[in-house]
């Protein structure tokens, strides 16, 4: 017996009204003002054919598929006028299922409510959620309703079905060749851009503007492909439409900005920027604010063009590239910043608007002091309308006279550095004045500000000179200096001093070769202090009279050394300031991170030697959390006295205290937030004396190493509870040694 024929239920359709009813249906939907692909006429056309089809063919649907359908639109509608309409529209579908009558017009028209509920539908969720529950329900009482028609009606419609499939495939291929070919374009161009961006930075300008014209031509590749005949096909298709004008505007605007950057750094001339026969083109710096300027609001456009273009529709690849441009731009925007504000304020740090002066001390790390080293020489810099000039260099030690013969006072002196330092000479003298060792001992403290303040009332009043400013640097400045004068012949000690050897020069060599022939132990200290004197003032007066490498160049050698605060600038005025604190040069201790805390610690030579060239330190900072929550810092700082006891003069390894040679005595200074609760050496308990200095709490005390031997102190402090407990300390810093030590902080905080 054969198998009977499947039947499937032909419903009896009015076609006109079923069409009259799916015209009303489309165009109501048209006025919804959804835009599935964002173009106006493609939407108004792709909403009106879909609608329409989807309400013809409902007019034959299954009672329950057009009532299900009402339902989902009810349940996903958030407007309550919407939802109501969505269970009118439900309501019409279960009266006709309990009538069981064709009544094609009837589910027509709750089709016709169903679809037009769904498209109004604004269901939260990843994106086109509401798009995708609408086109599945609309497809699937579309396939329902084209089932039940009589065959004539029906094979025109699975006609038309296929049609508009085969198109869609068409399309999607289409936008397939055409995103991959845009989506390499962009990708390399945003690579490029990066690039361009770092390099700039690194202040290569020529290479900058090379590399953001080469991102030019790759952004306007990408929008000619994202506007092409390829790409037109996917215009009509929801989704892949949005991803081609999100592409195409980003492309666009890409293309413009990176254009203009490039054009604006190529005004800019490098060469026209040095310093050469003592003397800057003040006009030359003037004129590199604007080109700076016009590639931030270039590289502003771009990063708001990549804010304002709804993420979600961006192929995902390009979306990643696009961010992290978008970061790189914010990370590098301070240093464009700074880049800025340098040129518009060089001028005027450079006498551009009335004579400047700077007091320069050069210090040295052999004999340690809270900022690194005690100053040994001194001198005046001049500048004039961008030339400068530089007076012979002094001694330390003539300042100090200065101040004995005539009291100075600490007028201008921060309160902290009075009640920190004033027992070594900043208010120790006659009636509270500077006493004649305050010169010895100004770069005790670790915040630059304090002593630069203190240097600029002490050196007024000594010698009736006022200046603007105070500049420090230590051998390590003295040598990458070198390096653009040559060697320098020091007779007095009858030496040459090699760029690569300055260093080692200052910190050991010249007291060897000091040292008197007798076995006395003594050197000629005369002597040694007139060859460091020649060694210095011959540095300068080359650097002044030749020519230096371009700022950029300048700035890459000198970075390292501002890093580790060897190469520091202070000036009396807030703007400056502030810009020298933000590149580095102004030598203030970071802020002390309010959460996570921070430590930093510094040395002083207290038993008048040169003997911290062989002094190691190893410090470990973590912040630990305890089970209850609560959180701790901890600081472990190990100080390694490697001096010989015999073998160099006594100038550098003996002492003034009488202790055995080869002996350190250290003030030692740890810097930590108000909550220490406990510190150690050895094991053991020990006391300190807490006094504050700029934002932290600094906790001191004196230490005597012999040669070859440790000590290890053992700091805690409390740091509370935090929403998000850290491993590390929020700040670390270090004062530089006369070994390379790098003054060590979190990126964000760190000047560039």
């Amino acid at each position: 017996m054969s198998k009977p024929a499947r039947f499937t239920r032909r419903n009896r359709v009015d076609e006109r009204a079923a069409l009259a009813i799916g015209v009303v249906g489309g165009a109501l939907a048209v006025a919804s003002g959804a835009r599935p692909t964002g173009s106006v006429g493609v939407d108004i056309v792709l909403i009106f054919l879909s609608v329409t089809a989807a309400v013809w063919a409902s007019a034959s649907a299954p009672w329950w598929a057009a009532a299900a359908t009402a339902g989902i639109a009810a349940a996903i509608a958030l407007n309550p006028i919407l939802a109501a309409v969505g269970a009118v529209g439900f309501a019409v579908g279960l009266y006709v299922g309990i009538r069981r009558k064709d009544q094609s017009e009837l589910r027509a028209v709750t089709g016709a409510i169903a679809m037009n509920v769904l498209i109004r539908s604004e269901l939260q969720g990843f994106l086109g959620l509401s798009a995708i529950i609408g086109l599945s329900v609309g497809v699937a009482l579309l396939i329902f309703g084209i089932r039940r028609r009589p065959s004539g009606p029906r094979r025109a419609a699975w006609l038309s079905v296929a049609g508009v499939g085969v198109l869609a495939v068409l399309c999607v291929l289409a936008f397939g060749v055409a995103g991959l070919s845009a989506r390499s374009d962009v990708t390399q161009a945003a690579r490029q851009a990066k690039q361009a961006v770092d390099t700039l930075n690194e202040g290569n300008y020529e290479g900058a503007a090379a590399l953001f014209e080469n991102a030019s031509y790759g952004f306007a590749r990408s929008d000619r492909t994202f506007g092409g005949p390829f790409a037109l096909p996917g215009r009509l298709l929801p989704g892949a439409a949005q991803n081609l004008a999100a592409g195409a505007d980003l492309a666009a605007a890409a293309a413009a900005a990176t254009a203009d950057a490039a054009i604006a750094l190529r005004q800019i001339d490098p060469e026209s920027l040095r310093l050469s026969g003592g003397s800057i083109d003040l006009d030359a710096v003037r004129a590199v604010e604007a080109p700076l300027q016009r590639v931030q609001l270039a590289l502003s456009a771009l990063r708001a063009t990549v804010d304002n273009i709804d993420s979600p529709w961006i192929v995902g690849p390009v979306r990643d590239e696009l961010d992290e441009l978008e970061t790189d731009f914010d990370d590098n925007e301070p240093r464009l910043q700074n880049a800025i504000d340098a040129v518009r304020l060089a001028p005027a740090l450079l006498g551009g608007e009335g004579e400047r002066r700077y007091l320069m001390l050069f210090t040295t790390p052999a004999e340690a002091r809270g900022l690194g080293g005690f100053v040994g020489n001194y001198a005046e810099l001049e500048i004039a309308d961008g030339a400068l000039s530089m007076s012979a260099f002094a001694r330390r030690s003539d300042l100090e006279a200065l101040s004995a013969a005539t009291p100075a006072f600490c007028t201008a002196c921060d309160d902290e550095l009075l009640a920190r330092y004033g027992q070594f000479g900043f208010n120790s003298g006659l009636n509270g004045s500077f006493a004649a060792r305050a010169w010895s001992n100004i770069t005790m403290p670790a915040h630059f500000p304090y002593i630069a303040a203190a240097a600029q009332n002490l050196y007024t009043q000594n010698t009736g000179r006022s200046i603007d400013g105070v500049i420090v640097m230590d051998p390590f400045v003295i040598q990458a200096l070198m390096k653009y004068t040559g060697p320098v012949d020091v007779e007095e000690l009858g030496a040459t001093v090699q760029p690569d050897d300055a260093a080692t020069f200052i910190l050991e060599d010249q007291y060897v070769l000091a040292a008197k022939e007798d076995d006395s132990g003594d050197i000629d200290n005369a002597d040694r202090i007139d060859a460091l004197g020649t060694l210095g003032d011959e540095v300068i007066r080359r650097l002044l009279a030749g020519t230096l490498p371009p700022p950029p160049e300048l700035a890459k050698d000198m970075g390292p050394l501002v890093a580790e605060r060897r190469l520091l600038v202070w000036t009396n005025n807030a703007d400056e300031q502030d810009l020298l604190d933000r590149v580095g040069l102004l030598g203030a201790i970071p802020a002390l991170d309010e959460a996570d805390g921070g430590f930093s610690v510094s040395v002083t030579n207290a038993s008048g030697n040169k003997i911290e060239v062989f002094l190691d330190r190893q410090t470990t900072v973590e912040v630990q959390t305890e089970p209850n929550g609560e959180r701790k810092l901890v600081a472990d700082v190990t100080f390694t006295n490697n001096a010989p006891v015999s073998g160099l003069p006594r100038y550098v390894i003996g002492n003034s205290i009488g202790l055995p040679l080869g002996s350190s005595r250290l003030f030692v200074t740890f810097y930590g937030p108000p909550s220490l609760a406990e510190i150690q050496l050895n094991g053991q308990t020990t006391d300190v004396s807490p006094l504050a200095e700029a934002g932290w709490m600094g906790y001191a005390q004196f230490l005597v190493l012999a040669s070859g031997e440790s000590a290890t102190y053992h700091l805690e402090f409390r740091l509370g509870q935090a929403a998000v407990p850290a491993s590390t300390a929020g700040t670390v810093a270090s004062m530089p040694l006369s070994t390379p030590t790098i003054w060590e902080q979190p990126l964000s905080q760190r000047g560039d």
